[in-house]
């Protein structure tokens, strides 16, 4: 295939070149097509491994936004090109924690012309730091903060839809620094000052976190924030966390979320954990418009495709990864849907769960046709508020993340505003609910009911509660049988299961992964993240390389957990506010699959996620 170029090109005197440089326009891809370099400190000469390399075409050219590359120990790295057909304006940053980049200027791309068609070259020159401030997540500003319930119980609280602390949280904890150091007064009077200051600064953080749980149904929804009015907005009783959870987030920000989040010396932050990742990873990332929120991304048996669930804007998207091209479905339904969990099952089909109206549907990629279900419990008192509506959140799954059905073909699914299980036939149209665990003191939505998956047999549907427990539910006589309690704040939050009867869950709160045998119903052992703050909201059962795979909403990384070892290892995310909800494994090729998701919507990248890991397991 031949290579049409268009050249501007330019002496350099950057160290190690002796060619011409040039900006160039690729048209069309040439199969192959590198862009290799080098990485190199100038402090020391010496190349700088593991450090992530990101390449960000024009905007409009197809392929992927981004593609990032880690360098090998040595500094070099090599990154693909084949999916680009245009550098002209593309470009190029490097980084690493501890390390900033000089030269060229970040954001430039400078290139040599290598000695095979296809071949491109450049060089990186970055110099050590003591401060890395500006390039942490939001979970080193609580590395400092004290462990136990009160700090587990702010994360779960205050991170379920955005990082915690995100840099808007940052700037209004900068303004109550600012207006408690106001007071006259001696030492003793001007610190009992500032804690007032602060206590009553949070307590009206935390009521406007909490209405802004309504911020997560559509636009068109009469239940979003902008159509329900503030005394329902701020009732405790229609939000993920109760009032007494909410003095607690409060009282434990006022007393020790850090007076300064600008700086930050190196030694305060680390990832905790050796990186997994080589010179072989590669992370594509593909850009969703900013007022979209594609909560998850899965891949589907006999789909070349990625499919989304666009739980703002009413609609599922088909991704091609091979030109980053986008098709949106809407939802066939005369009002909002909300789709938020987004499953395939074993024959390519897609089952979406949709928090508005009390939706749940099957999407059939091959007709592109909708069929729709209403999962409303009888007794439910119609009102447009968190109270009034059933929220269909998630429905249960196997061993792959595919959708599962229990021995009588019922789909079940978790229902967040009743704090119920449904289940659904979708061959007969049955549906039926049951009640499942309460701690009291909460309110039925208080207990955030969430992840269900079926065990082997599908004899048990096992049931997960961010402010509760994690249950099995008898498919058979609609009875609890197991049931483990965890402590406030922990969090259990999704679960995935392994082959050998384990249930794994990701503990929101405390930063930690439980393994629970299924069949005793007991948590068999308890793995603790690298970061305590990390929040991880989901976990993935990867049956190929027998591991684990943890996504977090803090920490911008993916965990790595090898059960029979018990070692975990870190995968970085090339950029900041890289919250993940759900992570999918493409079973033909083993990437892995996700999107970056903070609520609200252009509050973080928006953005689909495809991970070659680089460990050539596939």
């Amino acid at each position: 295939m031949s290579m049409h170029n268009t050249h501007q090109c330019f002496k350099s005197s950057l160290a190690g070149f002796a060619a011409m440089l040039c900006i160039l326009v690729l048209s069309p891809a040439v199969h192959g097509a590198q862009l290799s370099g080098q990485v190199t400190a100038v402090n020391s000469g010496l190349g700088v491994g593991a450090a992530m390399v990101t390449l960000t075409p024009p905007t409009g050219v197809a392929g992927p936004g981004a593609v990032t590359v880690f360098a090998a120990p040595d500094g070099s790295f090599s990154l693909p090109l084949d999916s680009l057909q245009q550098l002209g304006d593309a470009s190029l940053r490097v980084h690493k924690l501890g390390y900033r980049q000089v030269q060229p200027a970040p954001g430039t791309l400078q290139l040599a012309r290598g000695k095979r068609e296809g071949q491109y070259l450049t060089n990186v020159y970055v110099e050590a730091v003591a401060d890395i401030g500006g390039q942490v997540p939001a979970s080193a500003w609580l590395a400092g903060t004290p462990a136990g319930d009160a700090r587990n119980i702010m994360i779960s609280g205050c991170s379920s839809c955005h990082q915690m602390p995100s840099p808007r949280v940052r700037e209004y904890a900068a303004k109550i620094e600012a207006a408690s150091a106001g007071k006259e007064g001696g030492e003793e009077a001007l610190h009992e000052w500032r804690k007032v200051v602060r206590h009553e600064s949070w307590r009206v953080a935390v009521t406007y976190m909490r209405a802004k749980h309504y911020a997560v149904f559509p636009l068109e929804s009469a239940m979003n924030l902008d159509a329900i009015d503030w005394p329902t907005a701020k009732n405790a009783d229609y939000s993920f966390f109760n009032a007494e959870q909410g003095e607690i987030i409060a009282r434990y920000l006022a007393d020790y979320f850090p007076a300064l989040t600008v700086s930050l010396p190196r030694s305060d932050y680390g990832y905790g954990a050796p990186l997994g990742v080589s010179a072989k990873t590669i992370i594509r990332e593909f850009s969703f418009p900013d007022d979209a929120l594609v909560r998850e991304l899965v891949s589907a048996p006999g789909s070349p495709y990625l499919w989304g669930a666009d739980v703002r804007r009413n609609l599922i998207v088909r991704l091609d990864p091979k030109d980053g091209t986008t098709h949106w479905y809407p939802v066939s339904y005369d009002g909002s849907t909300g789709p938020h969990t987004i499953v395939p099952d074993s024959s390519g089909k897609l089952w979406v769960s949709m928090i508005d109206n009390d939706q749940f549907g099957r999407f059939d990629p091959a007709t592109e046709q909708w069929t729709l279900w209403t999962l409303r419990p009888g007794d439910l008192e119609s009102a447009a508020d968190m109270g009034g509506a059933a929220i269909v959140h998630d429905m249960s799954i196997d061993s792959r993340g595919h959708l599962a059905r229990d021995p009588s073909g019922n789909i079940w699914v978790t229902l967040v505003g009743t704090n119920q299980m449904g289940t659904l036939n979708p061959d007969t149209g049955e549906v039926a609910f049951y009640d499942v665990s309460q701690v009291a003191g909460l309110s039925p939505i208080n207990h955030l009911i969430y992840a269900t998956v079926l065990s082997d047999d599908g004899l048990c549907a096992w049931y997960s509660q961010v402010n509760g427990s994690v249950a099995c539910l008898n498919t058979a006589t609609k009875k609890i049988d197991k049931i483990i309690p965890f402590p406030e704040g922990t969090g259990p939050r999704r679960m995935a299961r392994d082959n050998e009867g384990n249930l794994w869950v990701a503990l929101f709160g405390s930063g930690q992964v439980a393994r629970i045998d299924m069949e005793k119903g007991q948590v068999m052992a308890t793995f603790d993240l690298p970061d305590p703050t990390s929040g991880p909201y989901a976990v993935t059962w990867d049956e190929r390389r027998k591991v684990l795979w943890v996504v977090t909403a803090n920490s911008d990384v993916i965990y790595r957990l090898q059960p029979s070892t018990g070692t975990i290892t870190v995968l970085p995310m090339p950029r900041q506010m890289a919250y993940m909800r759900q992570l999918a494994i493409d079973e033909t090729s083993g990437y892995l699959v996700g999107t970056y998701s903070s609520y609200p919507e252009g509050s973080g990248p928006s953005m689909g996620v495809l991970i070659e890991p680089g460990d050539e397991a596939y």
